[in-house]
């Protein structure tokens, strides 16, 4: 990467960190840090992505039910996408599909919380992220993981999850009652933009490694002396300051940041789209050894409440792309089984189409993608003839979470411990035993 920081951009890391939050106690049960056996990129369509018109298409329903969109074979005989997803019906073979998932929350944050942490014990309406909120995947991660491993256990890409004016902070990706310690580490910016290079992460000429080392052990000394003190006002929080550090000096994550190291073929596979290049990234970061990463989708990209053909043929096909590119990448890397992809929103779309020729908000049912991480492929469960609720096996946030936690190697029902001493399961869902290879 040619891109640097500067002296001062290095000052800077180490005089933001003084004020970062403490770290926390990392598990309830004896210190122990558990090591997740797989990875998983998480690619959360925020907004609402129209289950009837992608992975779920009704062309026995009235046309106001069926939608604009012809249902498509894919290579797994019996099971049908729509005309909207070519790319990933040839991949079908290694995907499970969900078609019955369902929670209560209309509300776009609602809905994006239950989905991220399992949590009902939230309002349906609009809010910003709060300290009791329960945290998401990444955060429970960085807390059971830890948060100051030189490599971060959780990464978001490339923005936070937000609706400008309802929630700046939308939440349920954040460490909420861990801490903001806990936070995933964000890696912004535009991927697939000329010239992209995240967080700057190489070290100035006029800073040669040995001075580094140096400065580095200056402010670690400097951490020994606050720490003396053992006064909750001076007392430094190091985690954030070491992780800038160590990020600093290690060359596989810095690498892993650099799209252009990939060939020019492979870029084009995934596409030169925002999407493409996040999801190539997610997967060189999974290979860099981060467990979680989650890829968040513009605000409310998918939130189709008019035109809802016009939308999504322009909305679909990079998804599309990008989404099997990623799948047959990692197959093809022998990588798939060790990386547990997701692809879902926080909920559906209605079964009739309004008035302005869209779909409105719909948790009732709604369907998901995931591929590998030791699931079986196939269909799972199933809607009614006009995807308005659940025909069987019904599958909840919760339920999900806890078959992602056991596809992690990661037992569901840990416990882990908050800022104020209480003790929380990691899932009160059940694992999805039937999808299991």
């Amino acid at each position: 990467m040619t891109s640097q920081l500067s002296r001062r951009e290095i000052l800077r890391i180490g005089a933001l960190s003084l004020f970062a939050p403490p770290l926390l106690a990392r598990s309830a049960a004896a210190g122990l840090r558990p090591v997740p056996s797989r990875k998983c990129i998480y690619i959360m369509l925020q907004g609402g992505p129209s289950h009837l018109d992608m992975w779920d298409p009704k062309p026995a329903a009235p046309a106001e039910v069926r939608g604009p969109f012809a249902p498509a074979s894919t290579n797994v005989p019996g099971l049908q996408l729509t005309s909207l997803s070519p790319e990933t019906s040839k991949i079908a073979d290694r995907l499970t599909v969900i078609r019955s998932m369902t929670h209560a929350f209309n509300n776009h944050i609602a809905g994006t919380y239950v989905m991220l942490t399992g949590s009902n014990a939230q309002p349906n309406a609009d809010r910003e992220a709060m300290p009791d909120d329960a945290p998401g995947p990444g955060a429970l991660l960085n807390h059971l993981c830890g948060a100051d491993a030189i490599v971060p256990p959780a990464v978001s890409l490339p923005t936070w999850l937000s609706i400008p004016g309802p929630s700046n902070r939308m939440p349920g990706q954040y460490g909420g009652i861990l801490g903001s310690a806990c936070d995933p580490f964000l890696i912004p910016g535009e991927p697939h933009k000329p010239g992209f290079r995240p967080l700057n992460l190489t070290l100035p000429d006029d800073v040669p490694a040995p001075r580094f080392t140096s400065r580095r052990q200056l402010l670690a000394g400097m951490d020994d002396i606050q720490r003396t003190l053992d006064a909750p006002e001076t007392r430094v929080a190091s985690g954030t300051r070491a992780r800038a550090f160590d990020l600093l000096a290690d060359s596989k994550f810095r690498e892993a940041l650099d799209l252009e190291q990939e060939p020019a073929e492979v870029r084009d596979r995934y596409g030169r789209t925002k999407i493409g290049q996040s999801l190539l990234l997610a997967r060189r970061l999974v290979e860099a050894g981060v467990c979680f990463v989650e890829f968040n989708e513009f605000n409310q990209h998918w939130d189709t409440h008019g035109a809802i053909e016009a939308s999504l043929k322009d909305r679909v096909p990079p998804l599309d792309r990008a989404f099997a590119a990623l799948t047959s990448d990692l197959a093809e890397r022998g990588l798939l089984d060790d990386v547990l992809v997701v692809c879902t929103g926080e909920f559906g779309r209605t079964p009739v189409i309004n008035g302005e020729a869209g779909r409105d908000h719909w948790p009732d049912v709604y369907s998901l993608l995931l591929a590998g991480g030791g699931l079986q492929p196939g269909a799972f469960g199933a809607s009614d003839p006009r995807g308005a609720y659940p025909a069987r096996d019904p599958v909840t946030p919760a339920d999900l979470l806890a078959t992602l936690w056991h596809q992690l190697g990661i037992d569901p029902q840990t416990e882990y411990i908050d800022r104020t001493g209480r003790g929380h399961r990691l899932s009160t869902g059940r694992v999805l035993e039937s999808i299991l290879v």
